[in-house]
């Protein structure tokens, strides 16, 4: 299996787990979307000018998990390689979805999430995605205006390379809401538990990401050898 390849299966990966986080979130905490905070800050801004809303206070401290997430893999990165954040964002999911199975279905459902805010927002930045494509792993609405460009370009002008971004960014949407579905059936098995099935993506994810590091590391060592 080459480079290029290993990449996109990784990263397809994530993208099913970043589903899953956004699933479980849903389906166990009252509809929150746990990977974004578009509709978090709407409901800040409305609270601002009047809006009734008894849990502001928990949304401004969603916001700043999110924000100390995607912070700390820009300073994390200056100390690390690319390779070794994506294996740090990795442990981090692994850990969020076995704490997050231990939480009583009475607790707050903005507390409850605050561990997917940060994971999610930390893999968001160390997954940016594959084949030369920029492509989240956490949401897809951006992923679905790719697909739906790439094929009607295609269509348009018969162009190759927009044929290819169609379906890399579709087979994207399908790991998403596959990542989705996998939730809803994990949460329908064991409930508030279900969390815990997540973490099977989770490995398979980290033997990729070991396996592109150990790619590289052979090309590099190729190069060097040839260069000598």
């Amino acid at each position: 299996m080459d480079e290029a390849t290993l990449e996109r299966r990784l990263h397809l990966n994530m993208t099913l787990i970043g589903g899953f986080m956004v699933g479980y979130g849903v389906l166990s905490r009252h509809d929150i979307l746990g990977s974004a905070q578009t509709g978090n800050m709407t409901a800040l801004a409305m609270d601002v000018v009047g809006h009734t809303d008894e849990q502001w206070f928990f949304r401004i401290l969603a916001l700043v998990i999110y924000i100390v997430a995607v912070s700390t893999t820009v300073i994390v990165s200056h100390k690390i390689s690319k390779m070794n954040l994506k294996r740090l964002s990795i442990l981090i999911d692994g850990a969020v979805l076995l704490i997050i199975g231990f939480y009583p279905a009475e607790m707050n459902p903005f507390v409850a999430l605050f561990p997917i805010f940060f994971a999610t927002a930390f893999q968001w930045c160390s997954f940016k995605g594959a084949d030369g494509f920029v492509s989240s792993s956490i949401f897809c609405t951006n992923n679905l205006r790719q697909c739906v460009t790439g094929f009607t370009e295609y269509i348009c002008s018969r162009d190759k390379q927009a044929l290819h971004r169609g379906i890399y960014f579709g087979k994207v949407l399908i790991s998403f809401y596959g990542g989705v579905a996998f939730s809803f059936v994990a949460c329908q098995m064991l409930d508030l538990k279900g969390a815990w099935i997540g973490i099977v993506p989770v490995v398979s994810a980290f033997a990729l990401c070991n396996a592109e590091y150990v790619l590289g590391k052979i090309k590099k060592e190729d190069i060097l050898k040839a260069s000598a």
